[in-house]
């Protein structure tokens, strides 16, 4: 019993020290990637280009506060656009026959989230309280905090944090299609500063250990006045 008595304050200790070195962690991304500026703006557009198997396609993404998205991509000369005007969503698929938009089942709402850059997954998830510190591990050579971030749903995806510029370097995740499991990294090996804020320019993409793909993102803009009708293709 006197053993049990002097192993609990330690454990407690231990619990104590590693939520404040999380917080620590967290703190410092805030500070790092310019969140708080990214806060006040109302509107984001991003040009980028996204290539896999070798394929290059052009995005254009428009984001509006709170919720509003709209992703323009251009394959073989046609555009597949997909966009959430803030309550419901619609995709227009040339790749499948169709010219008319048809509204997305609710259940895939949350993937076109995927796309509005005002949203991040670790301070989202570290608010709720669905954020640990799982060590450190090498990014190309370059130690990283890992976290583990899940989501409302309940999945889990790995953060890693530059020890050095406290920037999101690395992010896994478990995804599954047509039945089968894989394994994506999305590595950014580099970043921009757009007025303060950090973005992403080039992410490498491997999955299942297999560099696949990635993007580079050409231009950023903040505050673009954007119409609310930009987001509605019905």
């Amino acid at each position: 019993m006197k053993k049990l008595l002097i192993l609990l304050p330690a454990i407690l200790v231990a619990s104590v020290c590693s939520a404040q070195t999380l917080d620590e962690i967290v703190n410092k991304y805030y500070a790092a990637s310019g969140a708080e500026l990214l806060e006040k703006a109302s509107t984001l557009y991003i040009e980028m280009k996204m290539s896999q198997m070798g394929t290059e396609m052009p995005v254009i993404i428009n984001n509006k506060k709170p919720n509003k998205v709209k992703v323009v991509m251009s394959f073989n000369g046609m555009d597949i656009v997909t966009a959430f005007d803030g309550e419901k969503g619609y995709m227009i698929n040339p790749l499948t026959g169709g010219t008319e938009a048809q509204e997305i089942p609710a259940e895939q709402l949350a993937s076109i989230q995927d796309y509005n850059f005002f949203r991040d997954n670790v301070m989202d998830n570290f608010k709720a309280g669905r954020v640990k510190l799982d060590g450190v591990e090498d990014v190309n050579g370059k130690p990283a905090y890992k976290l583990s971030v899940t989501d409302e749903a309940g999945a889990v995806t790995g953060a890693y944090i530059d020890k050095e510029t406290f920037l999101n370097v690395k992010t896994t995740q478990k995804v599954t299609q047509m039945g089968q499991e894989m394994e994506v990294e999305s590595y950014v090996t580099e970043y921009q500063d757009v007025n303060g804020i950090k973005f992403p320019k080039v992410i490498k993409q491997i999955v299942n250990g297999m560099e696949l793909g990635g993007m580079t993102v050409d231009k950023v803009e903040i505050d673009k006045p954007m119409e609310d009708s930009i987001f509605s293709i019905r």
